[in-house]
């Protein structure tokens, strides 16, 4: 099934680096909500297939210029 990309290639590097970041910072923090730092792996996820869910739903197309899918 192929997969719509719907983000800009800036905004897919940003999720992964910032999701990586958000991520690291289980294994270095020991504050109470660590479990919170796995949200960073669903913006890791997103930035690597290029694929939002939430911008499907609100019909948000950030790659305009270039409607292109994936097969995976």
């Amino acid at each position: 099934m192929p997969i719509p990309v719907n983000m800009k290639p800036m905004e897919r590097w940003l999720r992964i680096y910032f999701g990586l970041i958000i991520f690291a910072i289980y294994f270095v923090s020991p504050f109470p909500y660590r479990q919170w730092t796995f949200s960073g792996l669903l913006l890791v996820a997103t930035g690597i297939t290029g694929y939002c869910p939430i911008y499907s739903f609100l019909r948000r197309h950030g790659n305009k210029e270039s409607p292109t899918t994936k097969e995976y």
